[in-house]
């Protein structure tokens, strides 16, 4: 047993088996802020601009392509590296840096201490409001004894996978990716709520919830890729099918990151169910956790 999972006296919560969907429906039947506008929505709106409404109606002509290439992609054996290039540094990265969870505090403080964003990731989780009746952080030991496995693999999931939302300049990925980040990092928030409250992992909710987004990633890097520079208001057909395409394409790219069971699970459960139709309980997590992300991102 690990150092880290002594000081919360039982093992870690990652290794741990999938909580059943039965305990985490729970979830989804808390009370939760009405559903806002499409994710799509927001995401094409600018910062300071209001969230249109999709148009009523059934996709257009030019949505029912965008949707017939992203089909077309997948439809493919092998999802192409290139859609989400980052992913082949990022993933890798962040799974050694788990496996040193078991390492003695004194060591894993030094090493952490060697790259600077992420000591100061760890001291900013240990310092904030949940931990504020402890006092002030005096150092990265203390802050890494503070938050404990889950919150250390937390900090450590948030820094080491942001580069996965960064785009290059003047590109239709661009436009959303800011904006994907944001969504990405509120709603692992939410969904590390909805899973505790349902008795589920909260490390592994987390991971769904910053991950989750990928999926749109993918999505604007296959239109951008077939020549597609920009996307107007979408259709309420086009934005729910769209939004469905994107949960295909997290559970595509997802499968192939090892990171915990029950995150690797779900990202197949992604690939043949709809979410709003899975029994997964991390889809419940989810499907919790998303009203109350849009009402925090719109100001609610």
């Amino acid at each position: 047993m690990g150092w880290l999972s002594r000081l919360l006296g039982g093992p870690g919560r990652s290794g741990a088996k999938p909580a059943q969907a039965p305990a985490a429906r729970g979830a989804s039947t808390a009370a939760a802020p009405p559903p806002g506008p499409p994710l799509l929505c927001w995401l094409l709106a600018g910062p300071a601009a209001p969230v249109p409404l999709p148009r009523p109606g059934p996709a257009s002509a030019d949505e029912r392509k965008a949707l017939a290439l992203l089909d077309e992609v997948l439809a493919q054996a092998v999802l192409p590296a290139e859609l989400l290039p980052r992913a082949a540094n990022v993933v890798p990265q962040l799974l050694a840096l788990l496996r040193q969870r078991d390492l003695p505090v004194p060591v894993l403080a030094e090493r952490i201490g060697r790259d600077a964003v992420l000591a100061a990731e760890v001291l900013r989780q240990a310092g904030g409001a949940f931990f504020a009746h402890l006092g002030p952080v005096a150092d990265l030991q203390q802050a890494i004894q503070r938050l404990g496995i889950e919150g250390l693999q937390m900090a450590i999931a948030r820094v080491v996978l942001r580069p996965m939302f960064q785009a290059q300049p003047g590109s239709l990925s661009a436009r959303t990716a800011d904006r994907l980040w944001e969504h990405a990092d509120v709603l692992s928030r939410h969904a590390v709520v909805a899973a505790r409250a349902a008795g589920a992992s909260a490390f592994d909710a987390y991971l769904v919830g910053l991950l989750h987004d990928s999926g749109w990633t993918v999505l604007m890097h296959v239109l951008q890729r077939a020549g597609i520079r920009d996307l107007d208001t979408p259709s309420e057909a086009g934005a729910e099918a769209f939004a469905q395409r994107a949960h295909a394409l997290f559970g595509r790219a997802a499968a192939a990151w090892p990171i915990t069971p029950a995150f690797t699970a779900f990202a197949l459960d992604a690939q043949r169910t709809p979410l709003a139709q899975s029994e997964h309980a991390l889809a419940a997590v989810l499907r919790a956790a998303q009203p109350p992300c849009m009402a925090e991102l719109q100001g609610g």
